[in-house]
């Protein structure tokens, strides 16, 4: 997965986020650490929804981004996430006939699952047998 490096610059509302190498993505903080939760957010999202015609260039190392970075400025890495890239992938309902004691037994197994519901379940099943 690629790794972006993201320019944190201190503002009167707390600090702001840009990507030199991903010039439309930016978003902002009230903290570095809530600022740095939002960053991986916007480019989990660029990387799943595209780029909408927008050319980035490939990221560009450490240095490279902290000489564009002026006085006050911090610079860290940014990794997108497998689960919020999940979030922002698109999705379709569908009408899909199971039989009611196998849907049954899912509903069961999903009830004592943290975080997971039916659709997670078959989405991850059919990942599965296509894998």
């Amino acid at each position: 997965m690629d790794i972006y490096y993201a320019i944190f610059s201190p503002d009167d509302d707390g600090w702001s986020v840009r990507f030199p190498d991903a010039p439309s993505v930016n978003t902002c903080g009230d903290t570095v650490e809530e600022s740095l939760v939002m960053a991986v957010d916007a480019l989990s999202a660029m990387m799943v929804l595209g780029r909408k015609g927008r050319e980035y260039e490939a990221p560009r190392g450490y240095a490279e981004i902290k000489k564009e970075a002026k006085q006050g400025e911090l610079v860290f890495p940014v990794v997108p996430s497998e689960k919020a890239m999940d979030e922002y992938r698109p999705k379709k309902r569908i009408n899909v006939m199971v039989p009611v004691d196998l849907l049954d037994r899912v509903n069961e197994y999903v009830k004592k699952q943290d975080g997971l519901d039916r659709s997670r379940f078959i989405c991850g099943a059919v990942e599965r047998v296509l894998e």
